[in-house]
């Protein structure tokens, strides 16, 4: 007998904003784990709408399985996941709406895309006694003053912003609980810079880095938002806020890895324009060879401020591997506290967010 059979199973309405990478690989992962859903939660997490930008699915008592995987093949093939919407956060609102009125007054949010300006609609669940799940930094990294209520709401949980599968927010939640909070976080926090990085040891060119990176989709459609540093730092904003730190981005000095004279350039003419810095770069991987190091993109904060940049760090040290976060507290002072592994990739990151599902199926529950 399986573990469903038997028992009524508590349905959890999910609504998942997102059919990238990660959203397919969740809903995979959904659809793949029922049992488990069913033996360790006593639940059955049920997809009531995906939606991305082009299209939508939603009905109210859960997109069978069948039609969930051949909406995310589709995606994947290039094609809409299902009839075109507005794709807004007021028409996602709607659904939510609809979907409350039709009785489902508990239920999921989850933002799997990297899309910003979708606090309304965050709120909007939040007030209605919806939980939120983010693996979406842009919300958690806005300005303080929005962004505190997601860092402190019983119903909100983003495991998978920062370390993808490693339980990066999960330590930091403990480490604070218990009167330990972290006094520096560190960590090569880029995957994407990291494999910079590697391949420049490697003897590859930084434009042909890049350019190799942006072709296997590890960058975004505009490399300068990684190059920029600008992911690395809303991680060390996340990582700072759950320190206790009220920082905002101006907290944080930040390197960018290409000069101002090319950020305004059409994107074909950045990439044709990054041979002019490989000389530099190579010369600054020399010469952390030749101190003995390594040169990583390296994210660093303490008591409110912050540095996000290169640096050469120790051949043998946790940051060199870039698969490791440090934090440093009172108890774990002489030695960080290190959390290590791969964090990265779809499966890791999507792994993330269903943890962050099976946490909000039992807060809701309560």
């Amino acid at each position: 007998m399986s573990a469903s059979e038997g028992r009524a199973l508590r349905p959890v309405p999910v609504f998942l904003l997102g059919a990238g990478g990660v959203g397919r690989e969740l809903v995979r992962q959904i659809v793949a784990g029922r049992e488990t859903a069913a033996a360790r939660a006593g639940c059955r997490f049920e997809v009531v709408a995906l939606a991305d930008r082009r299209g939508v699915r939603f009905a109210p008592d859960g997109i069978p399985d069948a039609t969930l995987l051949a909406a995310i093949a589709a995606k994947a093939n290039g094609e809409p996941i299902g009839p075109a919407w507005e794709g807004t956060p007021d028409a996602a609102s709607a659904l939510i709406g609809e979907l409350v009125v039709g009785g489902h007054r508990q239920g999921v949010l989850v933002d799997t895309t990297a899309a910003a300006g979708w606090e309304p609609l965050l709120d909007r669940c939040l007030d209605l006694g919806w939980a939120v799940a983010l693996a979406n930094k842009k919300a958690l990294a806005g300005p303080w003053a929005t962004a505190r209520r997601y860092f402190h709401h019983p119903r909100v949980r983003h495991e998978s912003t920062v370390g993808g599968g490693q339980p990066v927010i999960a330590t930091m939640r403990s480490l604070v609980d218990t009167d330990d909070p972290p006094r520096e976080v560190s960590g090569a926090l880029s995957g994407t810079l990291g494999y910079l990085c590697l391949r420049m040891e490697e003897g590859v060119a930084f434009s042909a880095a890049v350019r190799e990176a942006a072709a296997r989709g590890y960058t975004e459609p505009d490399p300068r938002e990684d190059l920029g540093g600008r992911d690395v730092v809303r991680k060390l904003l996340i990582l700072g806020r759950l320190a206790g730190w009220e920082m905002e981005a101006g907290d944080i000095e930040v390197e960018e890895l290409y000069p101002p004279e090319l950020a305004a350039l059409p994107v074909p003419d950045f990439l044709a324009a990054l041979p002019q810095l490989d000389d530099a770069f190579a010369a600054r991987v020399a010469a952390a060879r030749a101190a003995g190091g390594r040169l990583r993109y390296v994210g660093r904060a303490a008591a409110g401020r912050g540095r996000a940049g290169l640096e050469t760090v120790p051949a043998a040290s946790p940051l060199a591997n870039l698969k490791h976060v440090a934090l440093r507290t009172a108890r774990y002072d002489d030695e960080p506290l290190v959390i290590g592994g791969k964090g990265a990739g779809v499966e890791m990151t999507a792994a993330g967010v269903l943890a962050d599902l099976f946490s909000l199926a039992r807060e809701i529950a309560r």
